[in-house]
């Protein structure tokens, strides 16, 4: 079995589908003939001591080959550097197993049953994560966006789960036992990344007693959707709208400060970041490669950071927020 090291078109590929899936075929890749064609599992889980991990199982026929798969993982713990073990296989290196509901890319695997069970044991060390819950899709209002002849869908898989993660870093023979809040979701994609989204908006508030989910999108042409709200225990309600500012300088990588405004059906509502976890910007780190890659992936950067969400009336609820946009 060969594992390549993934080329800057297809890393970008994975890197830009939408960061961060019943049981059953849900899991299962339905791959396009479309050469703009993406696809991803996406899990993430904020555990209670502070860390963050996230899971992405991707196929695309972007750079070089078709339908080749991703696999990969980031891992943020507090006072250490982020461990970000990715892997590319080609086609015949990945599938979809119906008798075991399984999902195999490489060396790792997601799964279904009882719950939903994830490993990822690259670069010498080992990251497992269990949901308490199966996947069970749901389709917010508007999670589908027609471009041309191109479309976009997003489902969430496991809006609020309890998650156990198991962790073994490179390096280290400890295995770390760990809880937290988790999240899923699947998209599916032949828009080309660079005019998928102007910008992106997400806020993840999965531990803790008041649970909330938050997506919302800008395109290009000045749209909004999908843009929903979503609290445990309630359906998604729909966003009309949504104001996006960059509150610092914005010269520095590693302080960000960002605030989302934003117009629900019970009055306003704001996502303000409180400490910034992780900057990515893959084709700005691609130098002069980048300007090759740019035309079809445009120039993503993401900002992952601690958050609140603050109603009117209502506790602030602290949460995970996830700003993309376009810096081209």
């Amino acid at each position: 079995m060969r594992h390549d090291r993934l080329s800057p078109l297809t890393l970008l590929a994975a890197l830009t589908l939408p960061l961060l899936a019943g049981a059953g075929a849900v899991l299962e890749p339905l791959p396009s003939s479309n050469d703009n064609y993406g696809e991803s599992f996406s899990f993430m889980v904020d555990l209670e001591d502070g860390s963050f991990v996230s899971t992405q199982f991707s196929v695309t026929n972007l750079g070089p080959g078709s339908r080749n798969g991703v696999c990969r993982a980031t891992v943020l713990r507090p006072g250490r550097k982020p461990w970000t073990p990715q892997v590319k296989v080609d086609s015949d290196e990945w599938g979809y197993d119906a008798a075991t509901t399984t999902l195999r890319m490489g060396p790792c695997t997601l799964h279904a049953g009882s719950g939903t069970y994830i490993s990822v044991p690259l670069d010498n060390g080992l990251l497992t994560i269990s949901f308490s819950d199966p996947p069970s899709p749901t389709a917010p209002s508007g999670s589908e966006i027609i471009v041309g002849n191109s479309r976009y869908r997003h489902e969430v898989l496991l809006p609020f789960t309890k998650a156990k993660v198991s962790l073994r870093l490179p390096g280290s023979d400890a295995l770390l036992e760990l809880t937290g809040g988790g999240y899923g979701d699947h998209s599916h994609s032949t828009v080309a990344p660079a005019k998928l989204a102007r910008s992106w908006v997400r806020f993840r508030a999965v531990r803790g007693d008041t649970n909330v989910l938050l997506l919302a999108r800008e395109g290009f042409d000045g749209s909004f959707g999908p843009a929903y709200l979503w609290s445990s225990g309630s359906e998604p309600q729909v966003l009309q709208r949504f104001d996006l500012r960059r509150l610092d300088d914005g010269r520095s990588k590693k302080i960000a400060s960002w605030e989302a405004e934003l117009s629900g059906p019970d009055g306003p509502l704001t996502v303000r970041s409180t400490s910034l976890m992780l900057r990515s910007a893959p084709v700005q780190d691609l130098g002069v490669l980048g300007s090759l890659v740019k035309p079809v992936v445009g120039s993503p950067v993401t900002y992952l950071m601690r958050a609140v969400l603050v109603r009117p009336g209502q506790p602030d609820v602290p949460g995970v927020m996830e700003v993309t946009q376009d810096e081209g």
